[in-house]
């Protein structure tokens, strides 16, 4: 019995080994900190702005996919400050509670007898037309960059309502927060 027993004692000890021994690795991290800084405005006002759209009828927004009254609103950039090598900007939106989590859309956060239904609201880059993919992580690398040099950038960018449905008319309301990543 005592031999069974020393038998399992090191069978158990050499497949610990050989575990441990699989899970050796090393992974190397590299950063940088800068101190580059931009003064930032939302249409020439400080956060948090406000981008109004225009009231739409809801036979524009009647099938899915349907979109309105694109509104469009710039990210200034001025005062920069920083090191010769970081010369670019771009902004990226970032997912949260107002985003929707499949589509990438923002979400109407009114609720209740007086908000619309069946409507998000599709941000784009006004420079491309493209939508962009609010949260998603493959923004980062689609973004359009702008140039730093002058010390100073406008990112252009447009909203517009999307209909998911027929949309019932009412009010909409949503935000989104951004980085701006510098490079």
């Amino acid at each position: 019995m005592k031999n069974v027993f020393l038998s399992a004692a090191i069978v158990a000890a050499l497949g610990t080994t050989a575990a441990q021994a699989a899970s050796n690795g090393t992974v190397n991290f590299t950063g940088e900190v800068i101190d580059q800084t931009c003064d930032i405005t939302i249409d020439g006002n400080t956060s948090p702005a406000t981008v109004a759209l225009d009231a739409v009828d809801k036979a524009q927004l009647a099938s899915p996919g349907a979109t309105a009254k694109r509104t469009g609103f710039n990210i200034g950039l001025s005062n920069c400050s920083g090191t010769a090598t970081v010369t670019k900007a771009s902004a990226f939106f970032e997912n949260g509670a107002t985003v929707d989590p499949i589509n990438y859309r923002l979400l109407n956060t009114l609720t209740g007898a007086t908000a619309a239904t069946n409507v998000q609201l599709q941000l784009l880059d006004a420079t491309t037309g493209t939508p962009i993919q609010v949260g998603n992580p493959s923004q980062s690398t689609n973004s359009t960059t702008y140039d730093l040099t002058s010390g100073s950038a406008t990112l252009p960018y447009a909203v517009e309502y999307y209909a998911t449905g027929a949309a019932t008319p009412g009010l909409v309301a949503s935000a989104v927060n951004f980085t701006i990543n510098y490079f």
